[in-house]
């Protein structure tokens, strides 16, 4: 038996082939990615015999690749989660060139630690690290895996590992998305008992200066509240004649910025403070006219509330930002010597508007306006595809002003599983092999184990779905395939630094020696007590 994917050196030139392929999120090399792999992993004897256990799905939806390692006489089965998209390399400026180049890389950073941030240059020192767009995040991620893989395949791991490695982790989970139907499948065909999902997502900082590991028992959730503002047009001579969709913008977003409504603490983590990510007016181009319509969303970060405790809470704040935006402009038209408020602001969600339009011109060619929107704008991405259909809707309601409410993609469901026996248990065997890792109950970072368990209630589905314009047209989340497989979830990856930076690293001590062995004992250890 001759192993490829044990030793620190074997690990590292498995993660520079990894590096060296820029599968950066939508681009050709990210769609052949997964073929790539599957060379990797034909050098494996268990998937030369069993050729069948080994795929590589593509889609438009998204593509991953599946493998799987059988262990006669069980149907116990952990499913190992990874993703191989990574982010652009434009910050790396004029060393993009070498960016998907570890070694190149490494010893650039090696011969100049002055490029390195100051506070980081004493732990680089004292570490063996390698550099790279995607070391981190996540590719040393998935060497750790495949390490795993290689010894289940040589009947070293009691149970049965499902490997499975999708697309677009960093944009919209579409490749994990897809994937769940594909592990779903198995499962049946092959009646398999699902009794962990892995992920290695990597260690991130809590804060620059942290130098601790950290285990995840769950990951954070993630939902955009968008708005769509129609103002009443007028010319800017006179202003007070109509009202301005960039005032009623402008009223929402100061009531919803860093507003600490919207923030959880549990323990001590605490999710980032909800805050602005687009806001701007629709004008085309420059006139005299006030602008009409206008945009703005939103990143809302949660953990244990719910999507309706949290939509209840943004439909208050936004009724509260209209009379915002109405009593600003009363005060100043006093004092400009105007007389009344011709104005009310009307206020709708994407399920209200849409009810609007199908009672005025029917269900069939609502639907068919849709459709056609979303031809019109198909080199748009998933957020300005809502747009634009929220904006042909909002052209059959004539009395203005009014602000429209809706949801764009993407959702993440935040889950935990850290009141689960199994994952309790492996909470604990991590901390007693390796005391300074310490256990966070959920991952801060945007993570596909969103979608490994159920945590969404049918009602807040029926919600989400009702009051996303793109839902069923275009973007789905198979809530109840989800609730079908409902794994546990864990995460324990490699350490490093900088994750989407020009100095993203891995620290290869623990992640290449420390690690690997640890994860075999940690899917040795699920399979003993599940």
């Amino acid at each position: 038996m001759c192993m490829i994917w044990e030793t620190k050196p074997q690990l590292l030139d498995l993660l520079s082939r990894l590096v060296s392929i820029p599968s950066v999120s939508g681009t050709e090399s990210e769609a052949i990615f997964p073929d790539l792999l599957e060379l990797e992993l034909k050098n494996l004897p268990y998937f030369q015999q069993n050729a069948h256990h080994l795929n590589v799905h593509h889609s438009p939806d998204g593509s991953y690749l599946t493998a799987f390692v059988e262990k006669k006489g069980t149907k116990k089965t952990i499913v190992m989660i990874s993703h191989f998209d990574v982010v652009g390399v434009e910050d790396y400026g004029q060393l993009k060139e070498i960016a998907f180049n570890v070694e190149k890389l490494t010893e650039l950073y090696n011969e100049n630690p002055e490029l390195l941030p100051e506070p980081f240059r004493e732990e680089f020192r004292s570490g063996d690290w390698v550099f790279g767009r995607g070391a981190m995040d996540m590719k040393a991620g998935i060497a750790v895996q495949l390490s795993l893989l290689e010894k289940a395949s040589y009947g070293e791991i009691d149970g049965n590992l499902l490997f499975v490695t999708v697309s677009d982790e960093e944009v919209s989970s579409k490749g994990m998305l897809k994937a769940i139907e594909e592990v779903l499948r198995l499962k049946e065909d092959l009646g398999l008992e699902y009794v962990l999902c892995l992920n290695t997502e990597p260690s991130f900082k809590v804060h620059p200066h942290d130098k601790n590991k950290y285990m995840y028992t769950g990951t954070i959730g993630k939902m955009m509240p968008s708005f769509y503002f129609a103002g009443q047009e007028t010319h800017v001579g006179e202003p007070f004649a109509g009202l301005n969709a960039s005032l009623m913008a402008a009223a929402l977003t100061m009531e919803l910025e860093l507003n600490s409504e919207f923030s959880e603490t549990i323990g001590e983590e605490r999710t980032s403070a909800l805050t602005n990510l687009m806001m701007r007016d629709l004008k085309e181009f420059y006139n005299v006219q006030t602008p009409t319509s206008a945009v703005a969303m939103f990143n809302l970060l949660f953990m244990e509330k719910s999507p309706g405790e949290l939509t209840e809470g943004i439909l208050k704040a936004t009724h509260k930002a209209a009379n915002m935006a109405l009593e600003h402009y009363r005060e100043k038209a006093e004092l400009a010597g105007v007389k009344g408020l011709p104005f009310t602001i009307d206020v709708y969600t994407w399920e209200d508007l849409y009810a609007e339009v199908v009672k005025a011109i029917g269900l069939d060619e609502a639907q068919a306006l849709i459709e056609a929107t979303l031809l019109a704008a198909a080199d748009e991405d998933e957020r300005g595809k809502s747009l634009k259909v929220v904006q042909q809707f909002a052209s059959y309601i004539e009395k203005k002003p009014f602000i429209v409410f809706y949801f764009s993609p993407p959702f993440y469901p935040a889950v935990s599983s850290r009141n689960s026996e199994i994952v309790q248990s492996l909470a604990s065997f991590v901390k007693s092999e390796i005391s300074e890792i310490q256990e966070r109950k959920f991952f801060q970072g945007l993570c596909d184990l969103s979608y490994a368990t159920s945590s969404t209630s049918e009602k807040d589905a029926k919600l989400l779905a009702g009051n996303m314009p793109l839902y069923n047209n275009g973007y789905t989340i198979p809530f109840e395939a989800i609730q079908e497989l409902d794994m546990p979830v864990f995460n324990l990856g490699p350490y490093g630094a900088d994750p989407h930076q020009k100095t993203e690293r891995l620290e290869m001590d623990f992640s290449f020696g420390t690690l690997p062995d640890l994860l075999e004992k940690l899917v040795q250890h699920a399979f003993r007590i599940s």
